[in-house]
């Protein structure tokens, strides 16, 4: 299973904050699309629900404006057994 996860963060998000919030996503496992710096990817092992992964991309997402104190963003995540194509 994949994850695709698209954010925006406040366009009043600094870029030491910007540099904090992509450094945890990163740490969390996550890995850019080539070429599309706010989109995101992640794979979880077949038997993961689509429920469970929504509830950790979450986790992950608060954990990261946590970490770096952005306090406005919007999210979007999609769950699929194939890898996001990029082009």
């Amino acid at each position: 299973m994949h994850a695709m996860l698209s954010l925006d963060l406040d366009k009043k998000t600094s870029t030491e904050q910007r540099e904090k919030f992509y450094a945890h996503i990163r740490d969390s496992g996550w890995m850019t699309l080539a070429k599309v710096t706010t989109t995101w990817f992640t794979c979880y092992r077949d038997s993961v629900t689509e429920a469970r992964i929504i509830a950790e991309v979450k986790q992950d997402v608060a954990a990261a404006a946590k970490y770096s104190g952005v306090t406005s963003y919007d999210a979007v995540v999609n769950v699929s057994q194939s890898k996001p194509s990029s082009f």
